[in-house]
């Protein structure tokens, strides 16, 4: 049980940095940035207040 929860853990701190990673492509590509950045750093801020709150709440 507790390699779901480190793997859980791993995927949500994974989040922003692949808002990162798309929003840096994006850039060099010369695109604008658009809403779809916006829901991106939603979701990279949600993953790593998730991510931070389970790791304080990991088990033993």
């Amino acid at each position: 049980m507790k390699i779901i929860y480190w793997l859980g853990i791993a995927f949500l701190w994974m989040l922003p940095l692949n808002v990162l990673l798309l929003t840096a492509g994006k850039l060099m590509s010369g695109d604008a940035l658009g809403e779809e950045e916006l829901v991106g750093f939603g979701v990279a801020v949600f993953g790593s207040a998730a991510g931070g709150i389970l790791y304080r709440r990991r088990p033993g």
